[in-house]
């Protein structure tokens, strides 16, 4: 930019650029580009097609730009632009736009300041450090060391950073110095505008296989509604066939009630019923079994007493007989 042009002339046809695409695309997305390093984000833009932009935006100078666009709700889609934002403007549907953004994120060091995402670990490993300085910061950080080998050594493994907790600036280079890459890092749509529509980052997330699982789920519970209900439809009369052929079996069975139609039930239910009472009296004369066994045996031992004392009344009468 050239130091005599007037400093707000740029911002003009930067508004008026940005408002004419959005004005030739079919869809517009707001994106955050919170934590993404230049780096990474030049490559994110040499990745995207050729039908794709991306603009790194000020808020205020979106605003104006949809402002000057003339389509329906347009406007609408500011409340989406909060941070650092970019917006993408392209031909691909808003739920394709961030199934292609969320497979393009990758993992990327921490430099100090953010939120950690999950518990950050250390784990037990060995390096590839020397002995040397190293071990100090590693014993400045509170993590055990050893020497394994020639190499520094991570004994024990350590929760380093919990979840929800800011990574400090110190504890950021010892995990980027380890390789551990603790963040996630890519375009987050935070909403989108399709044909007047504006869609939130939850609408846009839902997989096209969560849909169908909830329209399953939506009308196996209408049907079970409808079936309760008596309500006709065509999709449960032969549910409704079913249920009432099977209670006018039960009430027939209740009832004593025969006719061709039922009568094999009928002989099942004769039969389920003498094969319960053809158990019940054996199980009745196993119990009788060893009671009749106790009774006989009680009688023998009765007899042999007898037996016994007849044996000593004749001994008895021999000797004084």
């Amino acid at each position: 930019m050239s130091h005599d042009r007037n400093p707000s002339q740029w911002k003009v046809e930067f508004v008026n650029n940005l408002s004419k695409e959005i004005s030739n695309s079919p869809v517009s997305a707001i994106v955050s580009i919170k934590g993404l390093r230049n780096k990474q984000l030049q490559s994110i833009r040499r990745n995207l097609s050729s039908d794709m932009k991306l603009r790194v935006v000020r808020i205020r100078l979106l605003m104006k730009a949809l402002d000057k666009t003339d389509k329906k709700n347009i406007k609408s889609l500011e409340q989406f632009a909060q941070g650092q934002i970019g917006l993408v403007t392209t031909k691909l549907a808003p739920s394709k736009l961030y199934k292609l953004f969320e497979g393009t994120k990758e993992k990327a060091a921490a430099r100090g300041g953010e939120t950690a995402p999950d518990d950050i670990v250390i784990p037990e490993m060995t390096t590839n450090f020397p002995p040397g300085p190293m071990i100090s910061e590693f014993q400045k950080a509170g993590i055990q060391t050893a020497i394994d080998k020639g190499k520094i050594a991570i004994k024990k493994e350590i929760l380093y950073v919990k979840k929800g907790e800011p990574i400090p600036k110190d504890k950021a280079k010892i995990l980027e110095k380890l390789e551990i890459h603790p963040l996630t890092v890519g375009l987050d749509i935070l909403g989108a505008y399709s044909d007047g529509i504006l869609f939130s980052r939850e609408a846009i997330s839902i997989t096209e296989e969560q849909i169908m699982l909830d329209m399953a789920r939506a009308f196996s519970q209408a049907k079970e509604l409808a079936v309760n209900a008596m309500f006709l439809v065509p999709e449960i009369i032969p549910q409704l066939i079913v249920k009432a052929k099977i209670n006018a079996e039960y009430l027939a069975l209740e009832s004593g009630f025969v006719d061709e139609s039922n009568v094999q039930l009928f002989i099942l239910k004769a039969i389920r019923e003498a094969s319960a009472l053809n158990n019940a009296m054996g199980n009745q004369q196993e119990e009788e079994k060893p009671e009749k066994a106790k009774e006989e045996k009680t009688e023998e031992k009765a007899e042999d007493a007898a037996s016994d004392e007849d044996k000593v009344s004749e001994g008895l009468g021999s000797l004084f007989g």
